[in-house]
């Protein structure tokens, strides 16, 4: 590998948003002998990068929110989904049987859009019209502020290039200066990718971004706590419906209603900004006994 090659791999490893240091470096080594140098110098631009994002959504937080609104108006939508689009096609032949139809980007392609080469959106029906996922699609992209998507090789193709928010032991390198601690401290759990972290500090903005790329399946849950403890969780269930809950441990019970992603980040924004739980502002809540 030259080190061209190298840094190219490392960017777009640190955009994917998965591995920490020590994996990157151990899936590299033995690729470069000068893998962990390289590793390093990209995690500090990395982290410059993202910090001249602020807390305003990026493109892929956009296309991910926009996923959720599709899953709602029921076309499944699947970011980063298995590895290529032929098993992406065996996947949703299942996970399709119950709504109107899908649309998904896989592995390859999201690799692609890192490099800045766009992102290929896989769509189609089981039983309709194509033509009408494809417009649905395109709807829900360009009302999130994106580009409309336009048709290339039997998919379509988002102008957008791919980047994920690092946080906690996502952000952290040997010598590197110590990062601002976000206002969160967040645990959350993807059930379809088998995916979990534990405790992570995290901005808003952060979270933000990990909300809207749960995978609405049931299972998948997302914990945050404001700085003085006060916790707002959410999760996945059939439908699928997100619910979310402020538990008080003392009595036993948690306050919760069915919100949209959207009304959970409005929420989440209230514990990052204000260390309150403003679930009940949306309207009554249920009680629910332990």
């Amino acid at each position: 590998m030259t080190d061209d090659l190298l840094e190219a791999e490392v960017r777009v490893a640190l955009a994917l948003g998965e591995d920490d240091h020590d994996t990157l470096v151990a899936g590299l080594a033995g690729e470069h002998p000068a893998a962990a140098r390289a590793v390093a110098a990209g995690f500090a631009a990395y982290r410059r990068e993202q910090r001249g994002w602020g807390d305003r959504m990026t493109d892929t937080e956009r296309f991910l929110a926009a996923c959720r609104d599709l899953d709602a108006a029921g076309i499944a939508a699947r970011a980063d989904y298995t590895c290529c689009r032929e098993c992406g096609l065996r996947g949703v032949a299942v996970e399709a049987q119950d709504v109107r139809g899908y649309v998904f980007c896989h592995r390859r392609g999201v690799r692609a859009a890192a490099r800045g080469e766009g992102l290929a959106l896989v769509y189609g029906t089981l039983a309709g019209d194509p033509a009408a996922i494809a417009g649905e699609v395109a709807a829900a992209l360009t009302g999130r502020g994106l580009a409309a998507p336009v048709p290339r090789d039997g998919d379509l193709w988002l102008p957008l290039t791919w980047r994920r928010r690092r946080y906690g032991r996502l952000d952290r390198w040997p010598g590197a200066p110590e990062a601002e601690r976000g206002p969160l401290t967040v645990s959350f759990h993807d059930e379809a990718r088998e995916r979990s972290e534990e405790e992570q500090p995290m901005s808003f903005a952060a979270c933000r971004g990990v909300l809207y790329d749960l995978v609405p399946v049931p299972g998948s849950f997302l914990v945050c706590a404001g700085a003085s403890g006060a916790v707002a969780q959410a999760v996945w269930e059939p439908g699928p419906r997100l619910w979310m809950e402020a538990p008080d441990g003392a009595a036993r019970r948690s306050h919760g209603r069915h919100v949209t992603p959207d009304e959970a980040v409005s929420v989440i924004r209230a514990l990052a900004e204000r260390d309150r739980v403003t679930l009940g502002e949306l309207g009554p809540l249920e009680v629910v006994h332990w």
